[in-house]
């Protein structure tokens, strides 16, 4: 069976040197998708850029309401701000996931498919989400309900069945313990049988972090993706001034760069024979 893989770039838009970054990283490296922040000032310019350079870059949205401001004027969406107008951390919202009004939430993240649909002209070809927050059950709802609507592909950021979930990294998504994880990840499953979603069969989230970021550990993700269609996440990118003061992973995304355009992984994944594609292909 083939193997196919879509190597998405997470924050597109965060900041010029992100988005210069991720341009690269596309042009010269093995980087096929990547997800636009709509809520930051520079995404709609930035994507006009992807559209006009890197045609064949897959434009999706990272939907996001755990950093930034919201799209919507916030007393509209009062239940997901703070009193600056900020969205709740994601701390936040996993501290008391029953706080925010789903309608306002499914909402504002409508805002953002609709932002990003006015500034290019379409759709996005599939939607994900900025962190881990939204895998918590009645936020993930909406999620799946909206990927049903807009009739859009969708991140699925965990397990597919038990069998990859009994060899999944304990606590590999640090916003939750290994228990709440597989607890999470079930409910989850038993949602997307109510709405099912277009996605990969695997997804890739271990290249990240200090001592993820090596030639020899990213090969190794490349030899262990299954047959079928996968993800793989990255997070490249150019650690200008604004990155630096805001995030603390920043010439970590130089370092992911580096390595997605290195020549050895690029010959790596064609002695694989794998098959890079885009969301637009699921």
């Amino acid at each position: 069976m083939t193997k196919r893989l879509i190597v998405n770039a997470d924050d597109f838009g965060r900041t010029p040197g992100v988005t210069q970054g991720i341009l690269r990283a596309h042009q010269e490296g093995i980087v096929t998708s990547t997800t636009a922040l709509m809520n930051m000032p520079g995404a709609a310019n930035a994507l006009l850029k992807a559209k006009a350079e890197c045609p064949r870059l897959g434009l999706g949205v990272h939907l996001v309401f755990t950093s930034g401001r919201p799209l919507l004027p916030p007393e509209w969406v009062s239940s997901l701000v703070d009193k600056h107008g900020y969205f709740l951390s994601q701390d936040t919202l996993l501290a008391d996931p029953q706080w925010p009004n789903l309608a306002e939430l499914k909402s504002e993240l409508k805002a953002q498919i609709k932002t990003f649909e006015n500034a290019v002209g379409r759709l996005p070809d599939h939607i994900d989400a900025h962190h881990f927050a939204h895998m918590l059950p009645r936020f993930f709802e909406v999620y799946l309900e909206l990927a049903q609507e807009f009739n859009l592909p969708a991140r699925l950021p965990f397990p597919r069945n038990e069998q990859q979930l009994a060899v999944y990294p304990p606590n590999s998504l640090s916003a939750f313990s290994a228990s709440e994880f597989e607890a999470v990840v079930r409910q989850d499953w038993e949602l997307l049988e109510k709405y099912p979603a277009r996605s990969t069969g695997y997804f890739e989230q271990r290249f990240f972090g200090d001592e993820a970021l090596t030639l020899t550990h990213l090969q190794h993700l490349l030899d262990g993706l299954p047959d079928g269609d996968s993800e793989l996440l990255t997070h490249p990118g150019l650690a200008d001034e604004t990155l630096v003061k805001e995030s603390h992973y920043n010439t970590h995304r130089e370092k992911e760069l580096e390595l997605v355009c290195a020549p050895a992984i690029k010959q790596h994944i064609t002695d694989l024979n794998i098959q890079l594609i885009t969301f637009a292909d699921l």
